[in-house]
Parts: C-alpha cells; sequence; structure tokens
C-alpha cells in the first residue's frame, strides 16, 4: 500500500462516516402533521441512532483502522529496505567508475551503528503508528459530536422561519461538509482531516526510513559526505541548501573530522527535509561529481513563483472537494444542485492551475545549467523535420560509458545526471536482448525547443537517431509527461518504448537495406504487427487497459505503436 493509498483508504473512511449520517437524517425524517414537524420525537429517533451509529462505527473501522496501521508499518521498513537497496547500488556505479572508498569502519563500531539505527526506525514506526490511532480515535468521537451537534441545530433552523425538513438538516450540517472531519488540529492552529494528517505522516516517516535506509549502506561503506540536489520544483525555503555538501550525521554515522563540510544535522535543525519537504539528498562523490552552482535571486524568485501556483491549485483542490460533499450529502435537491456547479467552477480552477505548475519543469530558458561533461572536443550537427522546418541542433560528444550520446550545445548536464541516463539506456538494450555494439543509435539530447514536441524521447528510423528531451533530466516525476503511455510511473516507459522502435528499424535494415521510404516502412510494421495486435483483442485482451496511447493508436490503425506499447507493458509491468 503506497502513501496516497494510505490517504485513500482514509478518505473513504471519512465518506463514510458523513454518509451513513446523512443517511439517518433521511431515513428518519420526521412525519409531516398538520401542525408540522413532530421535532420531540424526531429528536428522539435521532439520539437513538446515534448511539447505534457510535456501536457500529467502531466496530467496523477499528478493524480497518487496524490494518491500515499495519500496512503503514510495512511500508516504513520497506523504503528503509528500498533505501539501503539503492544506496548500496549506486556506490556500486561509482565504484565501477573509479570512485575509491574508504576504509570500511570496524565491525564493532558498524554494529553499535547498526543497532542504534535500527532503534530509531523502531521509534519512527511507534510514534507514526501512535499518531494516527489518536487521530484515529478522534475523527470517531468527532463523528459523533458532529451528528449530536446536528440533532440539535437542525431544530434551531426550523424555528427561525419556515424551512423544509431537507433545508433544516443541511443548515444544520453545513459546517461538517464544508470542513469534512477535520479532526486533528495543529500548534498553529490549523485544523485538518484524518486524511491530509495521514497523508503528510506517512509521506515523512517514509522519507525519513528511507534515508535512514541509504545512511546505513553509506556507514557500512565508509562513506558519510552527502549534497542537496538541484531539482525543479523543490522548496523555496530550502534553496539555500542546493549544491551544499554535507557531512551526514544523522543517517550515515558522519563525524565532523570526515571533512572540511557542516554538519547535515544543522540543516535540519534549520529546516531541512520538514514535513511535505521535497529536497533530498545522494552520496557526493568528490572523484565524479561537479557541484551545483548556488541559486540565483531569480532561480529562488521562480520557486517562490511555482509554489504560489501550487498552494493556489490546493485550495482550489480544497474548494472543490468542499463542494463536492455538499453536493453529495445534502438533502435538499436545490442545494445539491447549486453546490455541484460550484465543485465544477473550482474543479476546472484547480486542473487549470496544476498544469500551469507542470510548465515550470518544461522551460529550458529557466532551468538551471551545469558544467559540461564533454572530455573531447567532437562536434556534430544534427538535423530534425518537424510540419516542414528544419531545425538545425549543434552538439558534441558526451562522455559516456558506451553509448552515443551527443549533447546540444544549448543543454548542460551533472556528470552524474548523464551516467544516471545511460544506465538507464544500458538496462533498456539488456531488457531488449541488445548486447551488441554495432548498429545502435546515436542519442541526441535535446532542449524543449528544439524537440518541438511535448515527448520524452523519439526515435528517428531513416537517421537511426534517438532523440531526448532535456526535460527528461530536469523532471523528478516523469509520470505527467507519459500518463498517456504504458507504465507511466516509470522512467524507462518512453526509452524504451523508442528504443523498440530502434530494434524494428534494425530488424528491417538486416533484412532489406537502409530505410528509404519512411511511409513504405511503416506499411510494413503494420503489415507485420496487424495480425499480433488482432490475436491480442481476440483473446479478449483490452487495448484500453495498456495505455490511452495505444487505444487512440488502435483506432489510428497503427498497429506497430499499439503493439510496441503491449511490450513495454510487458517489460516494465
Amino acid at each position: 500500500m503506497s502513501d496516497y493509498n494510505i490517504k485513500e483508504a482514509f478518505e473513504r473512511i471519512e465518506n463514510e462516516l458523513i454518509d451513513s449520517m446523512m443517511r439517518n437524517f433521511s431515513r428518519h425524517r420526521a412525519e409531516e402533521t398538520k401542525e408540522g414537524y413532530n421535532w420531540t420525537q424526531w429528536q428522539a429517533e435521532q439520539l437513538k441512532s446515534l448511539e447505534e451509529y457510535r456501536k457500529h462505527n467502531a466496530k467496523k473501522f477499528g478493524k480497518r483502522f487496524k490494518t491500515i496501521n499495519g500496512k503503514v508499518e510495512e511500508m516504513i521498513r520497506t523504503a528503509k529496505a528500498d533505501g539501503n537497496a539503492s544506496q548500496e547500488a549506486e556506490i556500486l556505479e561509482a565504484v565501477k567508475d573509479g570512485f575509491k572508498a574508504p576504509k570500511k569502519p570496524s565491525a564493532h563500531s558498524t554494529a553499535e551503528f547498526f543497532k542504534v539505527n535500527d532503534r530509531k526506525l523502531d521509534a519512527l514506526i511507534k510514534s507514526t503508528t501512535d499518531d494516527l490511532k489518536r487521530a484515529e480515535t478522534a475523527v470517531l468521537r468527532m463523528s459523533n459530536d458532529k451528528y449530536r451537534k446536528a440533532i440539535f441545530n437542525a431544530q434551531v433552523a426550523t424555528n427561525t422561519g419556515a424551512v423544509t425538513y431537507e433545508k433544516a438538516v443541511d443548515i444544520a450540517c453545513k459546517d461538517m461538509l464544508n470542513a469534512g472531519l477535520n479532526c486533528v488540529e495543529y500548534k498553529n492552529g490549523a485544523r485538518h482531516t484524518l486524511s491530509d494528517y495521514a497523508d503528510m505522516a506517512v509521506k515523512t516517516a517514509n522519507k525519513r526510513a528511507y534515508l535512514r535506509g541509504e545512511g546505513e549502506k553509506r556507514a557500512e561503506w565508509g562513506v558519510s559526505l552527502v549534497v542537496v540536489n538541484s531539482r525543479q520544483g523543490g522548496c523555496p525555503d530550502c534553496a539555500k541548501y542546493i549544491g551544499k555538501v554535507f557531512i551526514d550525521d544523522v543517517y550515515s554515522n558522519g563525524k565532523k573530522s570526515d571533512g572540511n563540510y557542516p554538519l547535515l544535522s544543522t540543516a535540519i535543525k534549520n529546516g531541512l527535509f520538514h514535513p511535505r519537504c521535497k529536497d533530498s539528498t545522494s552520496t557526493y562523490y568528490p572523484e565524479l561529481d561537479d557541484l551545483d552552482a548556488p541559486l540565483s535571486e531569480d532561480e529562488i524568485k521562480e520557486l517562490d513563483r511555482q509554489r504560489g501556483i501550487e498552494e493556489k491549485q490546493q485550495y482550489a483542490q480544497r474548494q472543490a472537494e468542499r463542494f463536492d460533499r455538499r453536493a453529495e450529502y445534502s438533502l435538499d435537491e436545490d442545494n445539491k444542485r447549486i453546490a455541484q456547479t460550484r465543485a465544477d467552477e473550482w474543479h476546472d480552477r484547480a486542473n487549470t492551475l496544476e498544469e500551469k505548475a507542470k510548465q515550470f519543469s518544461l522551460k529550458t530558458d529557466e532551468q538551471k545549467y551545469y558544467r559540461p561533461v564533454f572530455e573531447e572536443d567532437i562536434s556534430k550537427t544534427f538535423e530534425r523535420k518537424i510540419e516542414g522546418e528544419t531545425i538545425t541542433i549543434d552538439t558534441h560528444n558526451a562522455n559516456t560509458l558506451c553509448d552515443n550520446v551527443y549533447i546540444s550545445d544549448k543543454v548542460k548536464l551533472k556528470r552524474k545526471e548523464l551516467h544516471n541516463f545511460d544506465m538507464q539506456v544500458r538496462k533498456a538494450f539488456d531488457m531488449l536482448g541488445e548486447v551488441e555494439t554495432s548498429g545502435k543509435p546515436e542519442i541526441c539530447i535535446v532542449t524543449p525547443e528544439e524537440m518541438r514536441v511535448n515527448a520524452i524521447a523519439s526515435y528517428m528510423p531513416m537517421q537511426n537517431v534517438l532523440n531526448v528531451n532535456s526535460a527528461y533530466f530536469s523532471t523528478s516525476d516523469l509520470s505527467g509527461l507519459q500518463e498517456n503511455l504504458a507504465c507511466p510511473q516509470d522512467r524507462l516507459s518512453t526509452i524504451l518504448h523508442e528504443l523498440i522502435h530502434w530494434q524494428d528499424a534494425k530488424n528491417y535494415r538486416a533484412k532489406f537495406g537502409s530505410i528509404n521510404d519512411y511511409f513504405e516502412y511503416c506499411d510494413y510494421l503494420n503489415k507485420i504487427y496487424a495480425p499480433k495486435v488482432e490475436k491480442l483483442i481476440n483473446n479478449g485482451y483490452n487495448i484500453e487497459d495498456i495505455s490511452e496511447y495505444a487505444f487512440e493508436c488502435l483506432k489510428d490503425k497503427a498497429m506497430d505503436e499499439v503493439y510496441n506499447e503491449y511490450r513495454v507493458s510487458k517489460l516494465l509491468g
């Protein structure tokens, strides 16, 4: 269960509590008489229902809370294991690239550190689950209190004037429907729902567990230097730490004597890794890494603008959810209709702001440039033809392990970023069973303006060139850019998709020679893949389940694209 699913699970429980309450109000509607509603009798029935409501919820949701809490502990331990494994892989790759690890600590000191680390992880799990248990008790208690308060406020509403039963209940429940069951109060007085609090708490705990897993593996290798990563969309409050090297005395058993660098504990004490913090660290290898230059004032202002848009988007989303509750649970039909109209307006506003926030990671002129990674002055000019326009791209050959990678002169990357990309490409080749180096495509890393299409990558079969958008390096989460493709959460999705196109072209060239007519080549691929796609459909396979892009290509009869997406889903799924 992911931290996102944890939030969803608690949201479902909150909605069930509200739904059950409103159903009771609707079901136990007082009978009309000539004198009006018999409110005394209605109150007695509702108070009786409240007691049943309380007992039913305690029994039903108590079991579900216990299951969720068990998943939280499992999730935190998994996050720690993931951090441990990923850090070991990273260190081993760094060793291959020439990093010389310090002498390992003594077995005694390492064992002591691991014992302390395990105790800290256990304490983190206990603290998180205990806080969740308190919040879970609070949400049940609040739902009971809201129910009891609504029973009496409904009668007060009728005493103020001639309103229907439904409007009286809606007035009594308006505050609850507006705010939800906001049972958690922070120190600053802000109130939050259980689902929102759980989302924050679990994400924070998972991140700390992951960092602890990374740090444990560093300690095992005697490595303690870390650098705060540069990224688009980070926290403006933590921007001052970007590119700075620290001795990790919190997670990696670092000591002041490990170098002339500040301690990570000092940065954390001053706000780094605060709840919902988007920043992270990675191991710093002096022999391999080029440090980022500090962010300029303009870049920090840009992060502030991005945060402003994100905060407006989050506010709009909260308003949309508020009116969604009123539209869903109000008893009066006029109130439902008005609330639904307002909800639609806020959803549209939230979606517009979300799209605007995404654009920050794609603006090349606002991206941070780094020192070049070229070691030899080998230049090459590439051409791209898009909508009749020829785009000329001047590049230099990059220093990579085995792939013919060229970087546009308008793009600058860190050595480590290029190394990680190189590993991804090699992994994709391995998944396709391609071990030979001959015939592999030239890879050209270009700016979004040079790419001209909103895609991570595209393969040109006639030139045997794979173009890669530099947004791949500046966007930590590619799921937004790959949302229409198979396995959008996996960074390999687009790269693997395009390399399957390359493999098709390679097989075609082996059989017929060069590719001289693009449309003839596409027709050939469609004839090969049409029977394969037809077989999938005849066997009951739903193409729409692969990806939205595959379904659109099916309608356009681009069968090679459909089967390509199917292969990606099988290789990555």
